[in-house]
């Protein structure tokens, strides 16, 4: 099942924390390092809405949600290109937050532990 949702940039990065949780030494680095399940749910330029869950508590797992964002841990709310300069560590969370651009809801200090997890599944070879 294709983790991609046409019209969000985004999509390339959900799919790279798809892959990287199949290796199972990524898996579980990222759901010792995390303990919660994170729903992101992202509006594109179209105003459409989607979310994505990464199950960082016990399956170790990423997934496209479908139709309303379902409840876990922590619910990260921006727009699909504030997440995507999240991302790429061209955005600061903290700042994104602290700006109003990046609304959380539930364990906050979860919230924070998205920057780790794309480092830690970053497919990309490290120059």
């Amino acid at each position: 099942m294709s983790i991609a949702e046409p019209g969000f940039a985004s999509s390339p990065f959900f799919e790279q924390l798809a892959s990287g949780l199949e290796n199972e030494d990524l898996k579980k680095k990222a759901i010792a390092g995390v303990k919660a399940v994170i729903v992101i749910t992202l509006k594109n330029k179209e105003g459409k809405e989607k979310s994505w869950v990464l199950d960082l508590k016990k399956e170790g797992s990423g997934y496209k949600a479908d139709g309303a964002a379902p409840k876990g841990d922590v619910q990260l709310l921006l727009a699909d290109a504030d997440f995507v300069k999240l991302a790429e560590g061209k955005a600061n969370g903290q700042k994104l937050f602290m700006n109003g651009k990046l609304k959380v809801k539930g364990n906050l200090m979860k919230a924070t532990a998205i920057e780790s997890v794309f480092k830690t599944l970053d497919s990309r070879p490290k120059l």
